[in-house]
């Protein structure tokens, strides 16, 4: 079975994503990641934009400073990455994330495939934010850059948005 995985942080970078799927350690991070146990790259990927915003909490291992977590049900347009992958290829990505990704989200289907990611079970209301760093903002410049088409002055402004 097939899922579209939705990337809203630094999963937006290809590369990144590379590193859950074939192992490795992406740049600017301190982890290295095993792999999912089927390497092979999406068949697809698509930008698409998700109603909700992405803010910053607790304190990230790989990249320190606060990661990122999506809230469906506040106001405001989360800018994302869908990847086309196996349902096994999923799960794997998943359990690669630390336990503070509690809640799969169902959002929707494109082409008949549905569309998946993940996120905390607390909301922003409910989280005390932190920012993140340099690293992982760079990280997540770069997957939009590639799946957007975002330049430097517009990556910028999205994340003073996200900022507040």
């Amino acid at each position: 079975m097939q899922v579209w995985y939705v990337g809203y942080g630094s999963n937006m970078s290809r590369a990144r994503l590379d590193c859950y799927l074939r192992g490795g350690r992406p740049a600017g991070s301190e982890r290295t990641y095993a792999g999912a146990r089927d390497p092979t790259a999406p068949r697809s990927r698509a930008a698409i934009r998700l109603s909700g915003t992405v803010f910053f909490a607790g304190e990230s291992f790989v990249w320190g400073g606060g990661r990122a977590f999506y809230d469906p049900d506040l106001p405001g347009v989360t800018a994302a990455c869908a990847y086309l992958v196996t349902a096994e290829q999923f799960d794997d990505i998943h359990a690669q994330e630390p336990s503070c990704y509690d809640r799969v989200l169902h959002l929707g289907v494109r082409d008949g495939v549905p569309l998946r990611t993940f996120t905390s079970v607390a909301g922003r209301a409910a989280i005390v934010t932190t920012s993140p760093s340099p690293a992982y903002l760079a990280a997540m410049a770069v997957g939009l850059r590639e799946v957007h088409g975002w330049g430097t002055r517009r990556t910028d402004a999205y994340f003073r948005r996200l900022s507040g």
